[in-house]
């Protein structure tokens, strides 16, 4: 554990970084970079710390009409935002058509005109795949702003956008942790890479070092082989409405998950007809709901929030929708707030 000395060190370290983001409302959240692959988040005062959870908006294909879907999810995720009134906006990929001719980008600037920081994971159709006017994911970081933000850890000789986002409490404390991981490079088999696993395992080697065990949610695109199978074993609450397209994933991250006695949840899109969360081993597989109508999905489009208790840790979530939208009953569950699943104390590592 730190002593005295170090925590007013880090205190004091923290308030003299530069900020990279402030919100200007009565909550003052507040984005430090600490590394290339580290960011603090500190939160304003309150008895919960939101965190709203948009995916596959599949934004900036270059045709009038996905521009004018475009518009219309736009409209939506302002509505959302609006009435919720997170803290952080969490974008788990497929942000922009990257992977069509001539890819559009304004939803950056509509991102940043929120008034709330916000980062992303990067999906599959944010990759670039050679076609004219496509970003690289060097140039599509580089133009993310200074609201937006996502980090860096240089693996293996090359970038890897694999990062970590402490949260903390206006006083330093931390509560939890958001890790996040590009799982969208096909490259790599569309899953947690092994340079991006090596990295996992080293931050919780320095994190047990350190003393620190602050629960942990994952951010990744991509759903693994365990959401599959908490699906069939008849432990989730939600709908099913597409095969689970875990791509490569064989489970090997979710080992080390699952060992860390950390991973509270793992958070992912993807799917556009899936919107189901249960718990494998103490690990809670939670999808989003996709927030775009440019992508494909036969109901209403929407957000997933994640509310954390910044004194423990845990976890609230539930679908939100537009004002006044009406789901089909039999799609509705997730509407409903839960708590996520926390192990027993026999459980706990």
């Amino acid at each position: 554990m730190l002593s005295r000395r170090e925590f007013l060190a880090a205190g004091a370290a923290l308030l003299a970084a530069p900020t990279v983001w402030s919100q200007s409302s009565k909550r003052r959240t507040r984005l430090v970079q600490t590394a290339t692959d580290r960011f603090d988040l500190v939160a304003g005062s309150g008895s919960r710390f939101r965190i709203l959870q948009l995916t596959d908006t599949h934004f900036g294909t270059a045709e009038e009409r996905n521009r004018l879907k475009d518009a219309r999810t736009e409209r939506l995720i302002r509505k959302l935002v609006e009435e919720h009134e997170p803290d952080f906006l969490f974008h788990t990929g497929d942000f922009i058509n990257n992977d069509r001719p001539n890819p559009e980008f304004g939803a950056l600037r509509f991102m940043n005109s929120l008034g709330v920081p916000w980062s992303l994971a990067f999906g599959n159709h944010d990759h670039p795949n050679g076609k004219p006017g496509q970003k690289s994911l060097e140039e599509f970081h580089a133009s993310l702003g200074e609201a937006a933000h996502m980090g860096y850890a240089e693996q293996d000789g090359r970038r890897d956008y694999c990062f970590r986002i402490d949260l903390r409490a206006p006083n330093g404390r931390a509560f939890a942790s958001l890790f996040v991981f590009n799982t969208g490079d096909p490259q790599s088999g569309m899953k947690v890479n092994e340079s991006q696993t090596r990295w996992f395992l080293a931050q919780m080697e320095a994190d047990k070092a350190a003393g620190v065990r602050t629960p942990v949610y994952v951010m990744q695109h991509i759903p693994m082989i365990q959401y599959h199978e908490v699906y069939e074993k008849g432990l989730a609450v939600g709908r099913r409405g597409e095969t689970v397209c875990f791509e490569l994933d064989r489970g090997e991250i979710f080992r080390h998950y699952a060992d860390s006695g950390r991973v509270r949840a793992v958070l992912c899109g993807h799917d556009h007809v899936n919107d189901y969360l249960g718990a494998l081993q103490s690990v809670n597989l939670v999808y989003g709901r996709c927030s775009g109508f440019s992508g494909y999905g036969d109901w209403e489009r929407g957000a997933r929030i994640l509310d954390l208790d910044p004194r423990t840790g845990r976890a609230r979530t539930k679908v939100v929708l537009a004002k006044n939208a009406k789901e089909k009953p039999e799609w509705s569950l997730t509407l409903q707030e839960s708590e996520l699943a926390w192990p027993s104390p026999a459980q706990k590592v």
